[in-house]
């Protein structure tokens, strides 16, 4: 069964003529005959009843008409609106981001970007876990995706833009506050606030192979999913927590941040899209995404 077959049937029962049928498909009678009989052979049952000066429907062929329209419908609908979302895609560029992506990173790269391209919208989802901004990239959901490595890149361009140091947040009244630096043996008798496995794996991961390196238990008080939660419940005096280098650079009342010493390495930060893209507007965002990220590195090269 094929669209040629299903629009020679819906002509016919609706003229109820072969031959203006075929004229109005523009098409041979004995071809827009043979097109229906092959479509009933294939169904196994009449849908006309057919005599030299007559056509009409059968009992059958009247139900398999009203869905043979919805068919031919729903296709016009589909191919409607995969129009619609192939021009669109030409005027935007979808973005997807962890949080230090969104809340501290790209503003000022699409600040920069619509200045210049006015006309191009960026549209922006916060996406937490590298794995599913792989899947949203591959799945073309989003066209650009900021996050951290570890992760697998079949079929998607991965740069790293630049490496943040692990800072320790404590709150501003703590006696540890006093000194410039802190390790995982100076934090050994506090209580720590730290990631859920299941949603910052990375982070997770990052707090508890830097303690057992040191060889020490670290005493953790509760698990978060936010910075955001983390950074909050420092200030008023539950632990402290390690964080990435960028969210020392807004002030947070009752808090303060001291270099973590026992880091194992930098935490990467870094820019994906799909290896088959190769566009204009997706080459001038990555150049501004590049610029913004030297400018960033600069900054906590001099805050070292």
């Amino acid at each position: 069964m094929d669209l040629r077959q299903l629009k020679s049937f819906i002509a016919v029962a609706e003229e109820l003529h072969f031959r203006r049928a075929a004229e109005r498909l523009g098409m041979a009678q004995t071809a827009l005959s043979s097109q229906v009989r092959g479509l009933e052979e294939e169904l196994g049952f009449p849908l006309l009843f057919r005599t030299t000066r007559h056509v009409s429907l059968t009992q059958a062929g009247a139900v398999f008409l009203d869905e043979a329209r919805a068919v031919i419908e729903r296709l016009n609908t589909g191919v409607e609106q995969a129009s619609i979302a192939a021009s669109e895609g030409l005027n935007r560029l979808r973005l997807g981001g962890i949080d230090a992506a969104l809340v501290w990173f790209l503003p000022p790269v699409m600040d920069r970007f619509r200045k210049r391209f006015p006309d191009i919208r960026l549209p922006l989802t916060e996406v937490s876990a590298s794995k599913q901004q792989v899947q949203e990239l591959l799945s073309h959901r989003i066209d650009v995706a900021f996050f951290r490595p570890p992760t697998a890149l079949e079929g998607v361009a991965w740069e790293t833009l630049f490496e943040e140091d692990v800072f320790v947040a404590l709150p501003a009244s703590s006696p540890l506050a006093k000194r410039s630096s802190l390790s995982a043996q100076d934090l050994k008798d506090t209580k720590l606030i730290t990631y859920a496995r299941h949603a910052r794996p990375l982070l997770s991961a990052m707090v508890l192979q830097s303690f057992e390196a040191a060889n020490v238990q670290p005493d953790i008080e509760l698990e978060v999913l936010e910075k955001s939660t983390l950074l909050a419940l420092v200030a008023h005096g539950v632990g402290a927590g390690l964080v990435p280098q960028w969210t020392t650079q807004t002030p947070v009342e009752g808090a303060t941040f001291r270099r973590y010493d026992s880091a194992i390495e930098p935490l990467k930060f870094g820019v994906a899209w799909r290896q088959s893209d190769d566009g204009e507007t997706l080459r001038a965002f990555l150049d501004l995404t590049r610029q913004e990220a030297e400018r960033i590195q600069a900054r906590f090269a001099a805050s070292n």
